[in-house]
């Protein structure tokens, strides 16, 4: 999952080893959290969101589209990721939302 990303076999050990006990989806999610960030930052530096339609779709032809640079992939910024994720899952445990969700779930 991290081998294009240069994240050696070692630093996944790590991360794993810092997040145990978790489903396979989590460890794509640190990823993709690293790249949400990027894209809101991107999506900022060009205008906003309030502007983003125009700065792509409606800008005139002698115009450049502005270029997404995607993120660097670091074990830094993963292993952040990880502990946003971990503080999600703890206030959704805490607040008993999955409960009422897998109870919808099951009617």
């Amino acid at each position: 999952m991290y081998e294009k990303d240069g994240i050696s076999r070692k630093d996944v050990v790590n991360i794993v080893d810092q997040f145990p006990n978790q489903a396979l989806d989590f460890y794509g999610a640190l990823r993709s959290r690293t790249y949400d960030r990027s894209i809101l930052k991107w999506v900022d530096e060009v205008g906003g969101i309030e502007t983003l339609e125009k700065t792509l779709l409606r800008r005139k032809k002698t115009q450049e589209v502005p270029q997404f640079i995607p993120p660097e992939q670091t074990v830094e910024a993963l292993l952040e990721s990880g502990y946003s994720l971990i503080k999600e899952q703890k206030l959704i445990n805490e607040t008993k939302l999955s409960k009422e969700y897998m109870k919808n779930i099951d009617d």
